[in-house]
């Protein structure tokens, strides 16, 4: 597996290895698919892993997004930033860096 960079580090935490009975499962399905001997079974056999694949990319997307929206808003929780005050006296601070206004 290739380095992830800390801030991605979750993403990766809880990708485990197959366990064996699932390995042994994805076998079985293999060889049921290989014996398959109805070109038309294979073709709504293709269509229906090409379209579930499809379904997961999208949910596995979506899901990501909403992970890292989700860590962004503790990040912002966790270092709050007090924004300056705007108003009146926002304008004037902003105004007397370009002239004085008691001249």
């Amino acid at each position: 597996m290739t380095d992830v960079p800390s801030e991605f580090s979750y993403i990766m935490d809880p990708i485990e290895p197959p366990s064996l009975e699932e390995e042994l499962e994805m076998e079985k399905a293999i060889r049921e698919a290989k014996s398959i001997t109805d070109i038309d079974e294979l073709h709504r056999c293709l269509e229906a892993v090409l379209r579930q694949n499809h379904q997961q990319g999208i949910f596995i997307s979506r899901c990501m997004d909403k992970i890292h929206n989700l860590y962004a808003k503790i990040a912002c929780i966790e270092n709050r930033v007090e924004q300056p005050k705007k108003g009146k006296e926002g304008l004037t601070q902003f105004f007397s860096t370009f002239f004085d206004p008691k001249s």
